[in-house]
């Protein structure tokens, strides 16, 4: 018997060993699936989602969409599996139908997000696109086993193409149209447009890049599909026209907001309401005074040579303790040095925390409305209880999340997804408001919308340059902020 390895046989085949063998349809598929995998996982790890969400669903979604492939061709190629069904399960032959794979993908992510508590939507306008990139090379799997090819043409029709495809596109006896490359080429265009283009300069609303994937490959499958001579056929109809047809006003459709006016009207779990975090230090409470006067306390029992100055006490608003000491001090002393501000903040707390204007009201309007809120802060627990209590503001926050209970501070978003899945919601319309760059910048690192108070006008410089979301200068217009009709993410987290 014989067991040797061959590369690249014949135009078909990968390798093979012995009587196994990988074609080259097989690797190109997989090459496809897997980097438009790679390339929304990219994307999904910036929204702070776990990869054991998407691989889960990718390990499960690949096999299910080859079904559904395989099975939308041999309903409309029965004829040639009716004597010998047994050849129904030789997928490594070729014969799946880009359609039938969507429809089943599409079918499962549906359920899945949906029981994850991931909105589809999203996921569909970081997926499809790349999907779209996906097919590219997929058809070239259809190249490599002379499949997916156009009417006769004669010799001449490739003077101007690489020898290669025109060797492969001579099949039974005649040269035949390149449609796979002509479908290839649309779609790469159509990826560089809705990447590019249209998402930074086009797209109002969630779901507008996948409706745009469907109109547009709709589109380039339509034109394509009528050059072609190997259609699947319903009657004296190409499916895959009628299909696409379809496609494109089901895309159109989705962009003009028609698909989101009937989900609102029969869906209203689409228009939830977003989750609402605080920082507290200047956002919910003013202890800026505080702050400057527990440093100043600890600088005079370790450091009395130095004065602080007001840019380095400024500076001190954001980072951490351990951050703040860490600039003037050896880091072995950081646990000393923490315990003699925490014991001073505590006893002067009181002294001289003030409060906000406008705090309580906004509050009073968000819990009236049913909006889920938390306190996520890079101070203790206990610290934030206590700032909440002096103005009797704790009844509002059920869940508060301290830097005991998460992995890493601020700017790190894992205090953010903590406080989320204590109020059992997901994460993807969060609204995060702080009055520091770390927390815009811990909010943009999940995708969240982050809105900046500007509190303290030596702030506002750092806070614009920071590129939040949404800038306020009194709590109160946040009231105003949350009636608008919007996905609560930051569109620029791509």
């Amino acid at each position: 018997m014989n067991f040797d390895l061959a590369f690249f046989p014949d135009m078909k085949t990968f390798v093979s060993f012995g009587s196994l063998s990988i074609t080259w349809y097989a690797v190109l598929i997989l090459t496809g699936a897997f980097l438009a995998y790679l390339l929304s996982l990219r994307i999904f790890r910036k929204w702070g989602y776990d990869d054991e969400i998407f691989e889960n669903y990718f390990l499960m979604m690949f096999p299910i969409a080859i079904i559904g492939a395989r099975i939308w061709y041999v309903l409309f190629e029965w004829e040639q599996y009716a004597d010998n069904w047994v050849k129904v399960f030789y997928v490594w032959e070729g014969g799946l139908a880009i359609h039938g794979g969507l429809l089943a993908a599409i079918g499962f992510g549906w359920f899945y997000f949906r029981r994850h508590g991931v909105d589809g939507l999203r996921v569909a306008d970081v997926a499809l696109p790349h999907v779209m990139l996906a097919q590219v090379i997929g058809r070239w799997g259809n190249f490599m086993n002379q499949e997916a090819f156009g009417e006769i043409v004669p010799e001449s029709y490739f003077d101007h193409f690489p020898a290669f495809i025109k060797d492969q596109m001579y099949i039974s006896g005649h040269y035949h149209m390149p449609t796979f490359l002509y479908e290839g080429i649309g779609n790469l265009i159509g990826f560089i447009l809705i990447m590019f283009v249209y998402r930074k300069y086009g797209r109002k609303k969630r779901g507008d890049l996948a409706y745009a994937y469907i109109a547009w490959y709709g589109m380039v499958r339509f034109f394509v599909e009528g050059l072609r001579t190997d259609s699947l056929m319903f009657g004296g109809i190409r499916v895959a026209q009628a299909v696409s047809v379809i496609g494109v006003l089901f895309g159109v459709c989705g962009i003009l907001g028609v698909w989101n006016k009937m989900f609102a009207k029969f869906y209203p779990w689409r228009k939830e309401k977003p989750v609402v975090l605080f920082d507290l230090d200047g956002t919910l409470v003013d202890t800026k005074e505080l702050i400057f006067q527990s440093f100043r306390h600890v600088f005079a029992q370790y450091k009395p040579d130095h004065t602080l100055s007001e840019e380095e006490l400024q500076s001190f608003l954001g980072p951490t303790l351990k951050q703040s000491f860490a600039r003037y001090f050896d880091v072995s002393m950081s646990d000393e040095l923490i315990a003699c501000y925490r014991e001073y903040n505590h006893r002067e707390h009181d002294r001289y925390v003030k409060e906000f204007a406008g705090v309580k009201e906004t509050l009073d309007y968000l819990r009236g409305n049913g909006y889920a809120m938390a306190v996520v802060s890079n101070k203790t627990k206990h610290t934030v209880a206590m700032g909440l209590e002096k103005f009797g503001l704790e009844e509002y926050f059920p869940v508060i999340i301290g830097c005991e209970e998460i992995k890493e501070p601020k700017p790190d978003p894992s205090g953010i997804l903590e406080a989320c899945k204590a109020l059992y919601r997901g994460h993807d319309n969060v609204i995060y408001v702080g009055d520091s760059a770390s927390d815009v910048q811990a909010a943009k690192n999940m995708g969240g919308f982050s809105v900046a108070c500007v509190f303290d006008e030596a702030k506002e410089a750092e806070l614009t340059q920071s590129k939040p979301c949404a800038l306020i200068h009194h709590m109160e217009e946040l009231i105003e902020l949350v009636k608008e009709d919007r996905e609560w993410e930051d569109r620029t987290i791509y």
